[in-house]
């Protein structure tokens, strides 16, 4: 029987606000919420659900939540770790008693390495966070420029050397040591207030340099064979160990609140508080970013370190992220009609590539929903060394699949990664039984990476025509997203439904792939803009890729760039700040509200 697809929508919105998404930070999670609108239609409960490229697990826990079990796989150590981490079924009360004592074994452990005198009383109180900046040298009188001190109040950048006038261009200036610009603690009534760096805060950030403790800090190498050794410029910068992103202070209390969670006995205890502890890592690392309005998270997909940087109290970080696994389970766990089994045992995880599947018998899935790494946008075992140095185990990326555009690897990456998609459908194509369905979520800048999709899923031998095909809105931009219409990000996903044929309706390929006509196809998408449907240049992008695959056409040459100049030369322009598509004539186009 075939499933209600007149059910399901073309466009999926699901924001990633919801608390689980927001719970522990992974590359390009898919909200649970995009998820079980599939799961509902393709599958009934008590039938396995798959994902290949599992990730966090979201697809997992859309899985469990819904009666089904999950049989998930990815090679990724930290995914497991935080799928695993989720589904951990703990008391909250015993959650939140047991972080009181190991958070306060730590600080006993670090002394008052912590403490800043307050500035109204001169009493010794807990620095809740510590904000630094680059120092900068002048080429032409090497002075010394500390970013932070000669920003503007709204936050632009220095201009001139404050000695001799000179321009300030920061890729010319040679770095000099970081320097602790300002102190946050609380007053007298507990409210937080700024104070300026002093003496003994100073002090304090020395003697925790000179911690013997300091040799003891989990790291790992990033080395220059790794895509985000270039990336980030960490050869030229001198961060080339994970531990080189801690400050001395935060290096020290990291280390004794691992040490202390790992003392806790209760498995189940123990595996939500280690998913909460690497969940903090970013924020406790100088990745955190200073802005002059607000707090900036941590970018989690390169190790950018901005000129003005967070030093952020580990303690104040975990007590509220402990907060927020809570917030996540009554999600996950607050509906028993849902969550009607242990999540633990309906939820497996193997570590394994997704081109070698051994784990799982032929024809034994009942639903594939998996979202592959797009490409060379993100690369997930170079990022994961970051928290998996304190787990003590790390992701086997020989079979990452990934496009590399630098280094060694860049010669053929493109063969090697259509290779591994090839390889991985083929193998979701044997696990999933006759007549069901697989859904795959990507995205891509590029039309070549798409062709590049199409073959590999037509080739593992599901139908031509897909059997659905939307647009994934998660609702807010990633951090490059933000200059979506400058720098050609897509903002928005596809999610592709392909059906394994049961073997009596294999027949030849009916519908070859074509080369589809590019221009045809972005003039048509331009002049059938509405306000209903259409919202930003990813919106337009997608709809020109979906139209593409139902007529089986493949758009090597097509770029989002191309579609951004299209939409230029039609007289549409793109709000940077809401990437809001706008006509010259008309207000900003947005979705009617009913």
């Amino acid at each position: 029987m075939a499933p209600p697809l007149t059910s399901l929508p073309e466009t999926i919105t699901a924001p990633r606000t919801d608390p689980i998404y927001n719970c522990h930070g992974y590359l390009t999670k898919v909200p649970v919420g995009a998820i079980e609108p599939f799961i509902k239609t393709f599958s009934e409960p008590g039938e396995v659900i798959a994902d290949l490229f599992a990730g966090s697990g979201m697809t997992g826990l859309a899985a469990v939540r819904l009666g089904r079990k999950a049989a998930l796989s990815d090679i990724s150590v930290l995914g497991r770790h935080i799928a695993m981490g989720y589904v951990a079924e703990v008391d909250p009360e015993k959650l939140k008693k047991t972080e009181d004592e190991v958070a306060a074994k730590a600080r006993e452990a670090i002394g008052n390495l912590y403490a800043t005198r307050r500035a109204s009383d001169g009493e010794l109180v807990e620095m809740v966070r510590t904000v630094w900046s680059f120092t900068y040298l002048c080429p032409s009188c090497n002075t010394p420029l500390v970013y932070f001190r000669h920003l503007s109040r709204k936050g632009a950048p220095p201009k001139n050397c404050p000695q001799c006038q000179a321009a300030f261009v920061r890729r010319n200036w040679k770095r000099d040591a970081d320097v602790p610009v300002e102190t946050v603690a609380r007053n007298t009534q507990g409210r937080l207030v700024e104070q300026a760096v002093s003496d003994f805060d100073l002090h304090m950030i020395e003697e925790a340099a000179r911690d013997p403790r300091q040799r003891e800090i989990p790291s790992l190498v990033i080395d220059e064979e790794r895509e985000m050794f270039s990336r980030s410029g960490l050869g030229k910068a001198g961060m080339v160990r994970t531990a080189d992103f801690f400050s001395p202070r935060n290096a020290i209390a990291l280390l004794e609140l691992w040490r202390a969670i790992n003392a806790v006995e209760d498995a189940a205890l123990l595996q939500k508080l280690k998913f909460a502890f690497t969940a903090i890592l970013p924020r406790a690392s100088r990745r955190y970013q200073w802005s002059a309005e607000r707090p900036l998270n941590a970018q989690n997909q390169t190790y950018y370190i901005a000129p003005v940087y967070y030093e952020w109290n580990v303690f104040e970080l975990f007590g509220r992220k402990i907060e927020a696994a809570i917030r996540a389970d009554e999600v996950l766990y607050g509906d028993r009609t849902l969550f009607n089994a242990c999540a633990k045992e309906a939820l497996d995880y193997h570590l394994a590539s997704a081109d070698n599947l051994a784990h799982l018998a032929t024809e034994s899935v009942d639903y594939v929903f998996t979202d592959p790494p797009f490409g060379s946008n993100i690369f997930y075992s170079d990022m994961n060394l970051f928290h998996e140095a304190w787990l003590g185990e790390v992701t086997n990326h020989v079979s990452e699949a990934v496009v590399h555009t630098t280094g060694k690897k860049k010669s053929g990456a493109a063969d090697r990664y259509e290779a591994l998609l090839r390889s991985a459908f083929a193998e979701a194509f044997r696990v999933l039984k006759q007549g069901r369905y697989m859904s795959v979520v990507f995205g891509n800048s590029s039309g070549l990476i798409w062709g590049l999709v199409q073959r590999a899923m037509r080739d593992a031998g599901f139908n031509a025509a897909p059997a659905h095909v939307a647009i994934l809105d998660k609702g807010q931009r990633s951090v490059k997203g933000l200059n979506s219409g400058s720098e050609s990000v897509v903002t928005v996903d596809l999610i592709l439904t392909m059906q394994k044929p049961t073997t009596a309706e294999r027949v030849d390929d009916a519908h070859p792939l074509k080369n589809g006509d590019t221009q045809r196809l972005i003039t048509e998408a331009v002049k059938e803009l509405s306000a209903k449907d259409l919202r930003n240049p990813s919106h337009v992008y997608a709809r020109i890729l979906r139209k593409a695959i139902k007529e089986h056409c493949m758009l090597d040459e097509l770029h989002l760039t191309d579609v951004l100049l299209a939409l230029r030369n039609a007289g549409y322009t793109t709000d940077h700040k809401t990437g809001l598509i706008t006509h010259t004539e008309d207000t900003a186009l947005q979705p009617e509200v009913a």
